[in-house]
Order: C-alpha cells, then sequence, then structure tokens
C-alpha cells in the first residue's frame, strides 16, 4: 500500500501536467469570440485568455501585456512577465490582463505533451541497480526453495509433526520483496520530489549516474547565462548601412533557434528570403539571397566565401559576409543567470570538477569564467571539439555530467553518461538529454545532484536490511524458533521498513 502511494504521489506530477490544459477556450473570429473545445483548435486560431485562465495550447503573444504563472511546469514561483511576441506555453495560467494569443503548436507537439512523455518514459525504464536487484531477487527465491526443501527434508527424518510449520515458517520469513522494493521505491520518491522541484528525469539511470558523477560540464549561451541576447552593437565593414546589415542577418538567420537567431531577427520588422539555407554547427549559416552566397557566423567560417584571405584583421564574435568581402560584425551582450556562482560553487563543495565549453570567443568566455570562478575553461568549441574533450575525461575514468541547451549541443549531451539540458532548449535536446532542467534555475542543479546521492545511500541502506534481516530471520525460522504468524508479521515488517526509508526521499 505504501509504495503504491509513492508511486501515486511519484506520478501526481504527470497527472497534474495534464489536468494543467483547460477544457474550452476563448476563440476569435468574424462572428466574435466563441467558446469551443481545446481538441477543436488548430494552428494559426487567435483565443482569448482571461486572467485566471489557461493557456490552451503553445503560441504567441499578439495583443495585451500581463504576468502568467509557469510553477506547476517549470517550479518556477514568480510570474513570467509576457507581452507580443513572446511564447506562451499550454498549461500556464494567465495572472493579471487579458491576453490574446496565436495558436502555433496544438495536441502532441505542444511542450506539456513533450514533457508527459518524457515521464511516462523514464518511469518505464529501470536503472542498472534495479535490474541487478531483480536478478539477485530471481536467485534467492530460486536458492530459499531449495534451503525450505533441505529444511523439511531435515525436520520429517527427525520431528516430523513439526516439520510443515517449521518449513512454512522458512518461506514466509523471508523476503524477497524488501529486496525488489528495495530500488524501485527510492527511485520513484526521489523522481516525484525532483519533479515537484522543476527537474523532470527522463532516463531510468539518471539518478544513479549523476550520483556517482566527478565532473560537470557546461555551455555557455542559455546554460550559464541567461541566452537572452540582445544586440549591443553593429560594426560596419562594408558601404552597407546598418539597416542592410540587419535585414540580410535576420533573413540568413529565420529558420535557427540559437538565441543570437532570435537577438538578430528581434531587429528587424520582416524578413527576405532565402534559399539553400545551410547550416554548419559551431561555424554559421550559409544561404542564397537574391542570387548571392551570404554567411553569418565565425569570421574564419565567413572568409570562406572569399577567394583570397581578408587583409583586416579578423574580428570575434558574429560576422556577416559575402563573396565581396566582410560586411559586419555583431556584437552582443548576455547576461549571467541569476545564483549561477553560488551553484557552481555548491557543485564544487559537493566535490565535482566544473569546466565550461563554449563556441564563443576566448575574450568571452575568459571573461565569464573569471566571473564564476571556473579554472577549466574552453573557447571557440566546435561540437567534435566538445565530443572529443568529454572522450578524453571519460578514457581518464571520469564520469561526466554534461549541462547545455541548442542543437549544437544535442551530440554532445548524448556522449555524456548524464545529461541534463536546460528547458528553455531545443526538442532535440530535450530527447538526447537524460534530465531536462524545466525550472531553469542553476541552484537546482544541486538539489539534483544531492538527492540522486541521498537515493543510492537510501539503496545501500535498503539493500543492507533486507540482506540483514534475511540472514539472521532464516537461520531462526530453520531452527524452529519462529512460528509461522511471527514469520509473517516478520515478513511484513521487512518490506514496510523499507518503503518507509525510500519515503523520506520526497521531502528532496
Amino acid at each position: 500500500f505504501l509504495e503504491m502511494g509513492a508511486r501515486h504521489r511519484a506520478g501526481q506530477a504527470a497527472e497534474e501536467l495534464v489536468k494543467l490544459l483547460p477544457a474550452t477556450a476563448a476563440r476569435l473570429g468574424e462572428d466574435g469570440e466563441q467558446r469551443v473545445p481545446v481538441a477543436d483548435l488548430v494552428i494559426g486560431d487567435r483565443v482569448l485568455i482571461r486572467p485566471g485562465e489557461s493557456v490552451p495550447a503553445d503560441g504567441r503573444v499578439v495583443e495585451g501585456q500581463s504576468s502568467v504563472d509557469e510553477s506547476l511546469l517549470t517550479g518556477e514561483s514568480r510570474p513570467c512577465r509576457r507581452q507580443p511576441g513572446d511564447l506562451l506555453t499550454g498549461g500556464t495560467v494567465n495572472n493579471e490582463s487579458p491576453l490574446v494569443m496565436e495558436i502555433e503548436q496544438v495536441g502532441e507537439e505542444t511542450v506539456l505533451s513533450a514533457i508527459v512523455r518524457l515521464l511516462d518514459r523514464a518511469q518505464t525504464e529501470k536503472p542498472s541497480v534495479a535490474r541487478l536487484a531483480d536478478r539477485v531477487a530471481g536467485w534467492f527465491v530460486s536458492v530459499l526453495l531449495l534451503l525450505a526443501a533441505g529444511v523439511a527434508f531435515w525436520w520429517w527424518q527427525h520431528d516430523p509433526i513439526h516439520a510443515f510449520a517449521i518449513t512454512l515458517s522458512v518461506l514466509v520469513v523471508t523476503c524477497p520483496c524488501a529486496l525488489s522494493l528495495a530500488t524501485p521505491a527510492a527511485v520513484t520518491a526521489a523522481t516525484g520530489a525532483l519533479t515537484r522541484l522543476g527537474v523532470l528525469t527522463t532516463r531510468g539511470h539518471a539518478l544513479e549516474t549523476l550520483a556517482h558523477a566527478t565532473h560537470m560540464i557546461f555551455d555557455k549561451t542559455g546554460t550559464l547565462t541567461e541566452g537572452k541576447l540582445t544586440l549591443s552593437g553593429v560594426e560596419l565593414l562594408s558601404s552597407l548601412d546598418r539597416d542592410q546589415c540587419l535585414q540580410l542577418a535576420a533573413t540568413l538567420e529565420q529558420a535557427s533557434e540559437h538565441p543570437i537567431a532570435n537577438a538578430l531577427c528581434r531587429e528587424v520588422k520582416s524578413v527576405g528570403e532565402a534559399e539553400a539555407l545551410r547550416a554548419s554547427p559551431g561555424d554559421g549559416i550559409e544561404a542564397r539571397i537574391e542570387g548571392q552566397r551570404y554567411r553569418i557566423g565565425t569570421a574564419a567560417f565567413v572568409s570562406g566565401l572569399l577567394p583570397e584571405p581578408p587583409d583586416q584583421v579578423l574580428p570575434g564574435g558574429v560576422v556577416l559576409g559575402n563573396e565581396t568581402g566582410l560586411l559586419a560584425h555583431f556584437l552582443f551582450t548576455d547576461p549571467l543567470r541569476e545564483q549561477a556562482a553560488e551553484a557552481l560553487q555548491q557543485l564544487r563543495k559537493l566535490g565535482l570538477d566544473i569546466e565550461l565549453l563554449s563556441g564563443d570567443e576566448e575574450q568571452t568566455v575568459r571573461h565569464i569564467a573569471e566571473q564564476l570562478q571556473i579554472t577549466h575553461a574552453r573557447a571557440r568549441c566546435r561540437p567534435e571539439d566538445k565530443l572529443a574533450r568529454i572522450r578524453v575525461l571519460q578514457e581518464q575514468g571520469a564520469i561526466v555530467a554534461m549541462v547545455g541547451d541548442g542543437v549544437n549541443d544535442a551530440p554532445v549531451l548524448a556522449a555524456a553518461q548524464v545529461s541534463i539540458a536546460m528547458g528553455g532548449g531545443t526538442q532535440l535536446a530535450h530527447a538526447s538529454a537524460d534530465m531536462v532542467l524545466l525550472s531553469e534555475q542553476l541552484p537546482h542543479l544541486v538539489d539534483a545532484v544531492r538527492t540522486s546521492r541521498r537515493t543510492l545511500s537510501v539503496i545501500r541502506q535498503n539493500f543492507g536490511w533486507a540482506l540483514g534481516y534475511n540472514l539472521i530471520a532464516v537461520p531462526l525460522a530453520a531452527s524452529g524458533q519462529i512460528a509461522p504468524w511471527m514469520a509473517a508479521i516478520g515478513m511484513s515488517a521487512s518490506s514496510l521498513v523499507v518503503v518507509l526509508n525510500a519515503l523520506r526521499l520526497r521531502q528532496g
């Protein structure tokens, strides 16, 4: 009963997410406002969301300003300000003023549905320690049956009257249930506690591996920083003016989800048409605009279009160019996440080695590393460079936890023993990750590490109790000192202790 209760409470997070979506929505059309089932909404519909109502699907604000409560979805207790152009996630609650949104994702394509699928996937997978416990329990039952047969034979030869009662006591007093419950009860309780904090566990092995992690590697943009880049300057390198360069840059970046792309696209009212768009992870984007080839990205990547190397010193950061030369150099600012320095300090106290791998320029990465006191920081890292660093650490025996977001991080997240994607990252990053930090609060990483280690400690305690109990109880039962009714109480008490011990993890 208690184990079922623990599973139910852990599963409540998924159930609460499903219940976040309203049954109906106020769709706006030519005939005015019409109340329709949420299932009837399609992409492009405009919906009115009054204060106190839930957002029915994913989309963008087109009219109004308000604050939105995302606490049940991300664990973030503070309301988030939303204005025209900002994203709204289905299941969040509008707090203050009416908002009009345009639907962009419905049904299985929404963020809420993706989170529920990840939770379901995690609950169907077993960590290795759980599989080991199941194998041990299987062997234990076989040995128990042989032992019971031996005890029955011995007592039948010496005291046939008591042979049945003593054999029954041996069979009842032994408790493979405690062995089998030791791991799932603990993992279920810990997973539920972390989900309420906004740390979504999507793989069965995640907690176990995170508890053993020796290194934690961070990406910079969108991970240690907010990922809300703002354009701070445009250095013109050709005869084109600022608006022309921004228009070209936004046209090239229109299909990207990178924070740099978002910052550039916000600077223009509309984007042009681009042909043969091709992204080179870690370098930039190339496309044809009005018949000319353009590139945006690193200076080295953009210079690859030129017939000869440029005479000027190549700038760092983001550069725009075509086959005639470099056109502009864009400068951005990206503030650090709140409590980033404190969170990294706490992770160091837990014994983790912290490293920063970023595709940004040396000066930018060095500045961030100094602010966060990171001694191992590498700049201008392409995805293959990050992969190579992870593999070097793994060959040295390190257990690597990777924290990142974005398309560029997806292969790196997949290569690490345990990976954590920021909640604001792309769907590809979420699919590659073992955990998702929905709250996007770095201190919750510290909670995740502590909870994972407590979980392993509780599992060891449960194993110790189960084995110790059986080692003491079986000889006593075999020698006739435990009656069948006493054996039944002992077996139940053993399972009860294991489950109650695991339930302590619910407090996080």
